[in-house]
């Protein structure tokens, strides 16, 4: 029983050390946005965007990673295409999968559309006046509600989306989140070369969207969708990703080419998503 009780205690102290890694960590990134508008913002105001006319079309060409439609379309074609397979399937493991697959273009496709929803409301209500209009009023010109594009500067809606979807990609494929992190943080700055935004705007629209995707995969760990909570509290995987097709059922006896038999047992396979229904 102390062993337990023992395993429990080293469980919440590990959790609770988490916890306060994270919220430095979002302290940190935090601080980062008020110090870029402090120091950065205007410097750039008066830069503006790039001179050279190639670097300034490669910029204006990577900068469209940032709009959302695309995101969109592709995770709605996630859930289509894997919602098929699901009907296709021949095993309840493969069904099972393709049910995961679904949920996780479902969760890609709420996390775009609700971060830059929510992006979009904040930036009318904020008001902050974008850089071509720095040389009348600066850095910190605000007007608030005025429904003019010109102050819709922060934070910015393409960051948003560039940091929820390399979000997702990190939490899906964690190995490569720092490749993740770095090409979240150039394709943000295009956003600045191109004269469209303030660094403040594009590194809070990035820990915008980023956080976002992190709280919706935390939402859908508490039911059970896509991701568990690790011993850490952090947001995992439930199960690995697969090649998603449709495949012939296992012979319990024959094998999988029909050639040796098989003696052992085939346990029923199952499937925590369709338990839930």
């Amino acid at each position: 029983m102390n062993a337990i009780f023992a395993r429990f205690r080293k469980r919440a102290r590990c959790r609770l050390l988490m916890q306060q890694k994270i919220d430095s960590q979002i302290l940190a990134l935090i601080s980062l946005i008020p110090l870029a508008a402090l120091v950065f913002d205007a410097a750039s105001g008066h830069a503006g965007r790039l001179a050279n006319p190639i670097l300034l079309a490669l910029a204006a060409t990577f900068t469209r990673f940032g709009e959302a439609d695309w995101c969109l379309v592709i995770s709605l074609v996630l859930v289509l295409e894997a919602s098929a397979v699901s009907h296709l399937a021949k095993t309840l493991r493969h069904r099972c999968h393709a049910l995961f697959v679904t949920s996780i273009g479902v969760y890609a496709f709420l996390t775009i559309a609700l971060s830059g929803l929510c992006a979009n409301l904040l930036k009318r209500a904020i008001g902050r006046a974008r850089p071509n209009s720095f040389l009348g009023a600066g850095p910190f010109d605000f007007s608030p509600f005025s429904s003019n594009a010109r102050f819709e500067s922060f934070p910015s809606g393409h960051a948003t989306t560039i940091g929820a979807f390399c979000m997702i990609a990190a939490l899906l494929v964690p190995k490569y989140r720092l490749p993740f992190a770095i090409t979240a943080l150039w394709l943000g700055m295009t956003r600045v070369m191109v004269g469209a935004h303030y660094p403040s705007d594009v590194i809070a629209g990035l820990c915008f969207g980023a956080g976002f995707a992190w709280i919706m995969a935390r939402l859908f760990a508490r039911y059970g969708l896509v991701f568990r909570t690790d011993e850490q509290g952090r947001p995992v995987l439930r199960q690995r990703l697969q090649k998603l097709a449709p495949a012939a059922p296992k012979d319990a006896m024959t094998g999988v080419d029909g050639g040796q038999p098989n003696r052992e047992r085939v346990a029923p396979a199952r499937c925590p998503l369709t338990e839930l229904a």
